[in-house]
């Protein structure tokens, strides 16, 4: 009997060992153990698994817990407890939003094109200390809009007294154009003048004409010391010609090619070497100054000793033209009469009709007192 009763407790205690965890009268089946019969014992543990068995979730732990612990002996052959499967997380991908790229800036382009001179044209005459107006007529040949915040500016040469700078007034938008005055007074002294100006957007950017937009456009005058013919009393012509005059040589419409000499008194083009030669017609193109700016001249250039003056819009008769102040000098021509007195001492008028770089057209009366 003692044999049967050693025999049924390692039976007992692995039987214990499987309860402990779930049953709440393992330890004190533990502690009897030794001093029941091996029948007693099967009933108690019986009795156990039972109450076990109605509770599931008890019988799930301690399956549960006894897959945990067995040993995978296969391998190596101990009886060491399988190491644990560690699945490790993966870390979370953090992706990085772009940076917005800046907006882009729009710019526009300041440039002008010259169209005309409305007023003055270039070598206009004036008296000394004379007040005038010069405007340009220009079209706005960028893509930026000029606004109140753009000035005319005065860039260099002879300011003439006008002012350093003068706003725009009103909108001109590309491709307009827009006539831009400013008040200027002649010089005191003789001579020829000229006055470069440019424009100023809001930006202090200076910018004028040309492919570059960077030449600067100009007002050019000559100032007279002698009287032009102009009087504060209206002049009453009797006759447009002298009383009584005795013409040596007129005509109309004669056209004298650039280079090319006239003979006043015999009314016909000579050689520019004859001392018969009144003047010489001279035209030339040239691009002058810093940065360079284009320039035209057409001039009477006085020969043989002949004299001229400038006399005005009207026609003269022949004692005013000998009153005139005659100057060998060589001269810009206008469209405008003029007094001269050929080499043979004669007198006449020229009327400039027109003139450009081929040649001049003009109208011409030589006469003389009988």
């Amino acid at each position: 009997m003692l044999k049967k009763r050693l025999a049924l407790l390692p039976v007992i205690a692995l039987s214990l060992s499987i309860l402990a965890c779930n049953f709440s009268g393992v330890e004190s089946l533990n502690a009897q153990a030794s001093d029941l019969s091996a029948d007693e014992v099967a009933a108690l543990v019986n009795a156990a698994a039972q109450e076990m068995l109605q509770d599931e979730s008890r019988v799930e732990t301690v399956v549960g817990e006894q897959d945990a612990d067995i040993v995978d002996s296969s391998a190596d052959g101990g009886d060491q407890p399988a190491d644990p499967v560690v699945t490790e997380e993966p870390e979370p991908v953090v992706t990085e939003e772009p940076e917005p790229a800046p907006p882009e800036i729009e710019t526009c382009t300041d440039r002008a094109q010259f169209i005309t001179d409305v007023t003055v044209e270039d070598g206009a005459d004036f008296a000394p200390d004379q007040d005038f107006t010069k405007t340009w007529r220009l079209r706005n040949s960028g893509t930026c809009t000029w606004t109140s915040s753009y000035d005319l500016i005065f860039d260099h040469g002879d300011q003439m007294g006008g002012p350093a700078s003068k706003a725009l007034s009103g909108l001109v938008n590309p491709g307009d154009t827009v006539d831009i005055s400013v008040n200027l007074t002649a010089p005191s002294s003789e001579g020829g003048y000229k006055g470069y100006w440019l424009l100023r957007n809001s930006e202090d950017v200076l910018f004028g004409i040309g492919a570059n937009a960077n030449v600067a456009f100009w007002v050019e005058i000559e100032v007279l010391a002698e009287d032009d013919g102009g009087s504060d009393f209206p002049v009453i012509e009797i006759l447009p010609i002298p009383m009584f005059p005795v013409f040596v040589s007129s005509g109309s419409g004669q056209n004298l090619a650039s280079g090319a000499c006239f003979d006043l008194d015999a009314g016909s083009a000579v050689a520019c070497g004859s001392a018969a030669a009144d003047f010489k017609y001279h035209a030339e193109f040239e691009m002058v100054g810093f940065p360079p700016v284009p320039k035209l001249t057409l001039e009477i250039q006085p020969r043989s000793g002949a004299r001229f003056a400038l006399f005005g819009d009207d026609l003269p008769n022949g004692n005013e033209c000998q009153a005139s102040a005659l100057s060998a000098s060589k001269f810009k021509i206008q469209t405008k009469t003029y007094c001269y007195q050929t080499e043979a001492g004669k007198y006449g008028r020229l009327t400039v009709v027109g003139g450009d770089l081929a040649s001049m057209t003009f109208d011409w009366a030589t006469y003389t007192y009988p």
